[in-house]
């Protein structure tokens, strides 16, 4: 049965990478990256959540489509709202694929050191000025406590991603039940 898994976690906490190599274990495995998404869109800069808001729409058709053709897709996205999550879950259960929720976690030292220390790219550069127009790294916090909140009423796993491999494998349990 083919997989949506969902890896969900603050900024900063190696969502994307992560989902680049879990893929690269398993060939044909859709990285469906809406942040990467809605850099495709014109004047997304300027409204990154207005465009956020359509591209997840689209996001959803592709999971749908992709999961349909018999393939896993994994979603590195940050969604703290439960009906968003509704979303999602609904986009895989309408190709007869599960769904995997995970919520992906750092001590807030680390975190903040990665979120700090990516590589620039367009996307990163706009998310982290949104993140400190919002409050810098205290939003950052506050927001993993919220999704940490958020797991275990909704059955999202949390996996430790301090280690990549060990990251890694924690997944690989969960999704061979």
């Amino acid at each position: 049965m083919p997989t949506l898994l969902h890896l969900n976690g603050a900024s900063g906490v190696g969502k994307s990478t992560l989902a680049r190599a879990w893929a690269a274990r398993r060939p044909g495995t859709l990285v469906l990256d809406i942040d990467e998404l809605r850099a495709c869109v014109s004047g997304w800069q300027d409204d990154f959540v207005g465009t956020g808001n359509a591209v997840r729409t689209t996001a959803l058709a592709m999971v749908t489509a992709y999961l349909g053709t018999g393939h896993d897709v994994v979603l590195p996205q940050l969604v703290v709202t439960p009906s968003e999550l509704d979303r999602f879950e609904a986009a895989a259960a309408a190709a007869g694929a599960a769904y995997v929720g995970v919520v992906l976690r750092l001590d807030p030292d680390p975190l903040l050191a990665r979120l700090h220390g990516r590589v620039p790219t367009p996307v990163s550069t706009v998310v982290g000025r949104i993140i400190e127009e919002r409050g810098g790294d205290d939003l950052v916090l506050r927001g993993q406590e919220q999704l940490l909140d958020l797991a275990g009423p909704r059955g999202l796993t949390v996996v430790e991603a301090a280690e990549r491999d060990v990251a890694l494998s924690q997944l690989q349990a969960l999704l061979s039940r």
